[in-house]
């Protein structure tokens, strides 16, 4: 169940509007579940949970804002999702036209924004994307509940994690305890042991626990995403190598989020970070798995590290940073003094880690 604020509907309607009349758009329809998300201020219009599109279409006139769905779906999702909000229903039959064919009849031969590709429509997913931020205070207030929730949620089960235990039941128990906080994961990884060295996605196997486990969880609530990485070592087994590994990791990770001031070049933290890795004897390992990038809304992407774009104002990021056998991963919030970690720092141990003037107190791999 969603309860939208209404102040930050009428703000995100003229983040939209504003972008329209810029663009001489006439109308927009929003069918992605992220940008759905965003406008209703945490609604979900899903009924399957692994598709990206979901099953009721928002369709923004000058003059009315409609949900368009099937007869099936459309009650549902305008009682539990969009309470209080000013939109109208627009009810289909199964046998109907889809949601999208429909809002495209209603808007006749006018200039129509998209988010999916809809004939006689200009798909700009990633322009909409970019209205998503600034997030409002509201969001940020959210944002921060969730990222408390799944550090404890990590901790909980980390502390349940024995040796001999298999990965999928690892993953059972972060599926049960993410569900009991209304919490939805997109991608749940775990490894352990050998798998962490070979595998940067390592998803559960039937193999049993031995020395070292490596939990990622990317979940959502309201649309916002919090996609967080865990290490766990038993029986005094963590290496010098791992802990220096690690170690590394974490100032890197301060020294991201000491740069996610709004202004600020993505390709700047990378190269940053690229140089940081060569003069550790890593040279290669940029190359190895994605650096992470915006989140929020969407589960995440590293497109403004390849398009030169630069961090926006009150922005959440997550920056995924690998080497073999070991990742860290938290969410940050852009700040003009340095990106704010909101992930950490009330259940899961913390190491104080430094970047120039900015500290950061990020989670250690936690011994058992």
């Amino acid at each position: 169940m969603n309860t939208p604020l209404r102040k930050d509907f009428l703000e995100k309607k003229e983040r939209l509007y504003g972008y329209m009349e810029q663009q001489g758009y006439d109308a927009a329809i929003l069918s992605r579940r992220e940008n759905f998300a965003w406008f209703t201020c945490g609604g979900d219009n899903k009924v399957l949970r692994n598709t990206d599109i979901g099953f009721g279409v928002l369709l923004i006139t000058r003059e009315k804002i409609f949900l368009i769905a099937q007869y099936m779906d459309l009650d549902r999702i305008y009682d539990d999702e969009l309470q209080g909000l000013d939109i109208e229903k627009i009810s289909l039959k199964w046998f109907e036209k889809f949601p999208t064919e429909k809002a495209m009849e209603i808007i006749g031969n006018k200039k129509v924004l998209s988010d999916t590709d809809i004939a006689g429509a200009d798909c700009r997913t990633w322009d909409i994307y970019w209205l998503h931020y600034p997030l409002t205070k509201h969001e940020i207030s959210r944002y921060k509940d969730i990222g408390s929730d799944v550090d404890e949620i990590l901790y909980q089960v980390a502390l349940k994690i024995q040796p001999g235990m298999t990965e999928v039941a690892i993953e059972a128990e972060l599926s049960y305890e993410y569900a009991k906080r209304n919490m939805l994961p997109k991608v749940l990884l775990v490894g352990s042991d050998e798998r962490i060295e070979r595998y940067r996605h390592p998803v559960a196997s039937l193999k049993k626990v031995d020395k070292t486990v490596l939990v990622h969880v990317a979940a959502e609530r309201n649309g916002l995403h919090a996609n967080i990485t865990r290490m766990i070592s038993f029986d005094d087994s963590l290496t010098e190598e791992l802990y220096e590994k690690y170690e590394l990791l974490n100032i890197l990770q301060a020294q991201a989020m000491a740069m996610t001031i709004p202004g600020h070049p993505f390709r700047d933290i990378f190269e940053v970070r690229r140089k940081l890795l060569k003069d550790s004897g890593y040279a290669d390992e940029w190359e190895n798995h994605y650096p992470g990038g915006v989140t929020g809304y969407f589960l995440g992407s590293a497109q403004p590290f390849m398009n030169g774009e630069t961090i926006k104002e009150k922005m959440p990021t997550d920056y995924f940073i690998t080497l073999r056998g070991a990742k860290t991963e938290e969410l940050c919030i852009s700040n003009k003094a340095g990106g704010e970690v909101i992930s950490c720092g009330q259940f899961w141990p913390t190491k104080t880690y430094e970047w120039e003037t900015h500290k950061y107190n990020l989670p250690i791999i936690l011994k058992r």
